[in-house]
């Protein structure tokens, strides 16, 4: 998928794609944060349906959207590669050095360059953790950072 990227003068950021069915999705980002998403259908120049959203509101969508609120039972690792930024849910096991320590203690950026956006438990949903975030056994951790950052990280904390 190509997403094209255009700069709005005064305005902001426009990025567009178009879907498996064919129509085009475009955001408008404004430099207030305000966004808005256009609906076109195959073949029309006007938008089929237009969203209107806050800066939070855009926030929450996109958190939602990368499956940090749910994440769908699929066979394959849920994985989204995005230009250079890769985004993965790992399982903690047992024996990982992650468990029972804080990201802080693991020194995880500084280890792998990788970033640890989400944590989550059996009665925990946490996301953009703190450094003092203590990671326990069983927990999912969602981790962004590129390809090769992210690879570290499992190798490192031997996560999967």
């Amino acid at each position: 998928m190509e997403v094209r990227e255009a700069e709005l003068p005064g305005i902001g950021m426009k990025f567009s794609f178009e879907s498996e069915e064919g129509e085009t999705i475009c955001v408008v980002i404004h430099k207030t944060g305000r966004r808005e998403i256009y609906r076109f259908l195959p073949g029309h120049d006007t938008p089929d349906s237009v969203i209107e959203l806050s800066d939070q509101e855009a926030r929450e969508l996109g958190a939602i959207l990368i499956g940090t609120h749910f994440q769908p039972d699929v066979q394959d690792t849920a994985r989204l590669v995005m230009k250079e930024l890769t985004i993965e849910w790992l399982k903690v096991p047992a024996d990982s050095p992650l468990a029972g320590k804080s990201i802080q203690e693991n020194r995880v950026r500084k280890l792998t360059g990788a970033t640890i956006i989400a944590v989550f438990g059996p009665a925990k949903k946490i996301l953009n953790p703190g450094p003092d975030t203590l990671i326990a056994s069983g927990d999912t951790v969602v981790v962004i950072g590129e390809e090769s950052q992210v690879r570290q990280f499992q190798e490192r904390f031997r996560v999967h």
